[in-house]
């Protein structure tokens, strides 16, 4: 189990997935999995400006955790940006995906 953290200070959620990216560049925020790329040891040059996974897959060797690499990563997407969901409900259900897949993820101030 690895065990990821999000800073709430830098973390860009609930606004919808527009202007979502892994790492913002007019900001620095980061959605939870750009938190994730930057602790998987994945370069800001690689995550800046992408708005998935799967635009940053060619410009790294894959060091995301498998799961996030199918079809379970677009619910991390849907919760992170999710408009109608407040942060408590937001960081339980990223937490209850994550130990699904037998990882974890803590928020932190």
């Amino acid at each position: 189990m690895t065990k990821f953290i999000v800073d709430r200070k830098t973390w860009y959620r609930g606004k919808g997935s527009v202007n979502s990216r892994l790492l913002r560049v007019e900001d620095g925020m980061r959605c939870c999995i750009g938190h994730v790329g930057r602790q998987c040891g994945i370069g800001d040059d690689s995550l800046r400006e992408k708005d998935a996974i799967i635009n940053v897959l060619m410009l790294v060797d894959h060091k995301w955790p498998k799961w996030m690499l199918t079809a379970a990563i677009k619910d991390a997407y849907f919760i992170n940006d999710n408009m109608d969901m407040d942060d408590t409900n937001r960081e339980l259900q990223l937490q209850a995906l994550f130990v699904r897949y037998g990882d974890e993820i803590e928020f932190v101030d």
